[in-house]
Formats: C-alpha cells, structure tokens, sequence
C-alpha cells in the first residue's frame, strides 16, 4: 500500500508538472507577456479564453481525483472527508470558470450574445453547434458537483448514475475546445486537450483493472435447519 501511495504521489507530481509547462507554452505563444494589458482592446477575448482553458484543466483533475477515489488509491494518505472536499472543491471551481467563460461572452464586443445564447444550447451566433456542446457540459457539470450536497438523499447508487455523466461532460468539453475554441489549432491547445484525454482514459482503465482483480466475495454455506 505504501508503494502504491508513493506512485499516486510521484505521477501526480508529474501530471502538475506537465499541466504547469503546457499552461507556460499557451502562454508564451498567445504573446500575453508582449503586450500590456491596459492597452490591449481584446482583454475580454483573452479573459474567455483563460476562463475557459483554466476550467478544462480543473475539470481534467477533477476527472482524475474522482477515478482516483473509486479505486481507492488514495484512501491510504488521505482521509475520505478531506478526499471528497477536494474533490467538490475541485469540480466546482470548473464550474465557476466554466460559467465565468461563458458569461464573458455577453460583455465580449465581437459576438453580440444575449443571456439566452449563453443559457440555451445552440442558439448562439457564433459557431452554434460546438458552442452548444460547450454549454451542455457547462449544465451536466453543474448538475454533478450540486449532487455533493444532495447525496444522502439521492442515494449512493442514484449519485454514482449521476457520476457517470461526468464522462460526458468531459467529452462534450473536448470537443468544444476543438471545435470552438479560436485556440484550437495552436500547438499548446492540442497537446492539453491530448494530455487530458489520455490521462483520463487511462485512469479509467486503471479503475476498470481494479475493479477487475478484486477477490470474489466468499459465499456462505446456507445455515442446516
């Protein structure tokens, strides 16, 4: 157990660290540090996209900490209060960036978009249909990280139902960033969207072989009368 401990931590570390040179490649290449800010007319522009990159990467995490959680690799060095806060925590600062991202879109200058655009999928005036997706994940994410509060009462089995979407909402967030995101055919953006999938998928085919290789549970002999 010790030894498993100290994998999680070591790939964690590595996972922040790559997360940390990405973040520093998308910002080297959108010039950010070439320009001053006061001067800049397209500050709106690059708060929706920060907004909506920084809630993608926290989104990843989230996917990561949850899977990380079910297979129980971390029970060992972190308390399961602490561990589902962080992971509440997590997922709802996604969600705040998320809505943060999306709003930004009414005060941008570009698009003219009202707060129906912003609310209802695939009406806006830009790009309708991958903009819809991202508003999809934005409501399925909301739904989740709200189910935290509400879990006693849905029930574990219901909640976990629940959990599942999250896949969803990450694919849906993918796709987005490809297909809507100005961003999209940078280099940096390609290689997080990347990082992101192939790190979820394989914490979930960790999950599965977890599952997989638990010892059968012993069936007891029916008591004689």
């Amino acid at each position: 157990m010790v030894k498993e401990a100290l994998w999680w931590d070591r790939l964690s570390l590595l996972f922040s660290i790559i997360v940390v040179g990405v973040a520093a490649v998308v910002m080297l290449q959108s010039g950010m540090f070439s320009s001053s800010l006061s001067a800049d007319s397209q500050i709106t522009w690059h708060l929706i996209r920060s907004a909506g990159i920084l809630s993608y990467v926290l989104l990843t995490i989230s996917m990561l900490w949850g899977l990380a959680v079910s297979s129980r690799a971390v029970s060992d060095w972190s308390p399961g209060v602490l561990t589902m806060l962080m992971h509440s925590t997590i997922s709802w600062l996604a969600v705040v960036l998320a809505i943060g991202h999306a709003l930004l879109l009414m005060v941008d200058k570009y698009f003219a978009y009202t707060i129906a655009d912003v609310l209802v999928p695939f009406i806006g005036p830009y790009r309708p249909l991958a903009v819809g997706l991202g508003t999809l994940s934005v409501w399925i994410m909301l739904a989740v990280s709200a189910s935290f509060w509400i879990k006693d009462r849905m029930g574990h089995r219901n909640w976990w139902w629940l959990h599942l979407t999250s896949y969803v909402t990450f694919g849906l967030a993918t796709a987005h960033g490809l297909l809507a995101g100005t961003d999209s055919e940078r280099l940096g953006i390609r290689i997080l969207l990347l990082l992101g999938v192939l790190a979820v998928s394989g914490f979930t085919a960790f999950r599965v072989y977890k599952a997989r290789s638990k010892p059968p549970k012993p069936v007891r002999a029916p008591k004689r009368a």
